[in-house]
């Protein structure tokens, strides 16, 4: 059993079953689980310079993780919601807020990689999370 769980989430349908193995593999009521998104921000635009753009990708990141979390307290989880920024990227993101919580797992979702054209494709936000997680990491396919 898991006491705590952080699911990386971008904002497509994909996570839906992400959510579902997490709920396989937490308890309701005794496993907290933290929704996180990282809007990752853009060399050539920083915060400063459009606060709006960031805004509106911050409130539709928001609206989403937010049905997410509804459906995970429906079915019993202690749930946080959180929409964050990345200037060191994503996985740094991923990593640190798995540090500060602590997680005891971290549940994503990732492509399959083929073994034969690997070379461009290691190094997904994925495969650097695993690498670098302080605590397990599984990796949804689907």
């Amino acid at each position: 059993m898991y006491d705590a769980v952080l699911i990386p989430v971008d904002l497509s349908a994909t996570n839906d079953l992400v959510l579902e193995r997490a709920t396989e593999l937490g308890v309701p009521g005794e496993t907290d689980v933290t929704l996180l998104h990282v809007i990752e921000m853009l060399d050539d635009i920083p915060l400063d310079e459009d606060p709006e753009f960031y805004e509106e990708l911050r409130e539709n990141a928001q609206a989403k993780i937010t049905q997410w979390a509804e459906k995970l307290t429906e079915a019993g989880y202690t749930v946080t919601a959180e929409v964050t920024y990345g200037e060191s990227g994503q996985a740094q993101e991923i990593v640190a807020t798995a540090r500060e919580a602590p997680a005891d797992l971290i549940i994503m979702r990732s492509h399959v990689v083929d073994p034969d054209e690997s070379s461009d494709q290691v190094g997904t936000v994925s495969h650097q999370v695993a690498l670098f997680a302080p605590c397990s990491v599984l990796l949804v396919r689907g």
